[in-house]
């Protein structure tokens, strides 16, 4: 029997970074095997008051995959409660026309809300041990960690720029205002001593030092401003885009082609901050879409700008030469962000099968000037 991953091992994988999506599946995964599980899933919330069977690892995931559950089942409600006795009790739950064993454990995702990890067994099957509960809670706590990751590493960043900050003042700044100090104090004191008389060239040379002191101050601390102005300047929209087809080629295994309109630099200055930002995003979405499940060995993304009517409209198409979507596969967490991004913008977005391939557009209408 192939031995469990150790949850040391795990917690390793989710802290040293990576796709959340991947680390989810993962974690999915590992619960369905290290349990002796048919099937394991992930419920997330989907809004207030109902949540949605977000991952299925096993044989079940064709009746189970995107399924909802609403407040007033018993496990809506526990969940809603994030009520974990409540969860505890489930032991049993209907899929299709059978009864299945259930384990279940909460998944505390913070600021995304209450979710759980479940796996199932075939209902004759020997029922769930205290070990099994006890793998399955450090899973889902794995998988919060998973998905409250990308703000604790927002925040450690945060932490490391105010720590370069503090050194650069420290180390360039601070010492000359120091030396300016340590000039001053010895003039003082030469001043008040009955017994030495500095002379005017000693005074003015130390006062000149002083000031050339602050102004050396001064300019360190211009500098250190101008650098954070420079790393905090947003790159262009053509900028953005031209770095994410260039890290999708790892996940890829090439270069994806990516055509813009004949002056990006219009585009670049026509298109407001939040607008540009939703269009990189879908980009950034499709392109790690296509590589993890597509397995293509074409992907084309094309961005244009547009007048229809009275409106100007920006178009993201990203197509792919792949196998296509499974239609057993109902998912809906890429598109409905998508989806979710042009809503905010008076757009929409489909996904066309193409022969082979698929192609998402992605498309909403800006703002009049």
């Amino acid at each position: 029997m192939r031995e469990r991953p150790r949850i040391q091992d795990l917690a390793g994988a989710v802290l040293a970074g990576g796709e959340t999506e991947d680390l989810l599946e993962l974690m999915v995964h590992s619960a369905r095997t290290d349990l002796g599980a048919r099937s394991a899933l992930l419920v997330l919330p989907l809004d207030r008051d109902s949540w949605t069977i977000e991952m299925v690892d096993g044989s079940d995931a064709a009746t189970l995959l995107g399924e909802e559950v609403p407040a007033d089942d018993p496990v809506g409600a526990a969940l809603e409660q994030a009520d974990a006795e409540s969860l505890e009790a489930i032991d049993t739950l209907p899929v299709g026309e059978e009864t299945c064993r259930v384990l279940l454990a909460v998944i505390d995702a913070a600021e995304q809300g209450t979710g759980l990890l479940g796996v199932l067994r075939p209902g004759g099957s020997e029922a769930f041990t205290d070990a099994d509960r006890e793998r399955l809670d450090a899973l889902a706590g794995l998988v919060g960690l998973t998905l409250r990751a990308p703000t604790l590493r927002a925040d450690t960043e945060m932490d490391d720029e105010r720590g370069r900050i503090a050194r650069d003042l420290h180390d360039l700044a601070i010492q000359e205002l120091f030396a300016v100090g340590m000039e001053l104090e010895g003039l003082v004191d030469s001043l008040g001593s009955p017994d030495v008389t500095p002379s005017k060239a000693r005074i003015r040379s130390s006062v000149a030092a002083s000031v050339q002191g602050v102004e050396n101050a001064v300019a360190q601390i211009r500098l250190i401003v101008q650098s954070l102005r420079r790393e905090r300047s947003e790159a262009t929209l053509t900028e953005q885009l031209r770095r994410e087809v260039g890290l999708a080629t790892a996940g890829l295994g090439f270069v994806p082609s990516l055509r813009l309109p004949p002056h990006p630099a219009q585009m670049d200055a026509e298109l407001p901050p939040e607008i540009a930002d939703d269009v990189v995003a879908v980009v950034r979405e499709c392109l790690a879409n296509a590589a993890r499940h597509a397995h293509a060995s074409a992907v084309a993304v094309s961005v244009s700008v547009f007048s229809e009517g009275v409106d100007r409209v920006v178009q993201v198409n990203v197509s792919d030469n792949g196998r296509g979507i499974d239609p057993t596969v109902r998912r809906r967490s890429g598109l409905a962000n998508m989806s979710s991004r042009a809503r905010r913008h008076s757009g929409w977005v489909d996904a066309i099968s193409l022969e082979p391939g698929t192609m998402i557009s992605w498309r909403v209408t800006l703002p009049t000037a």
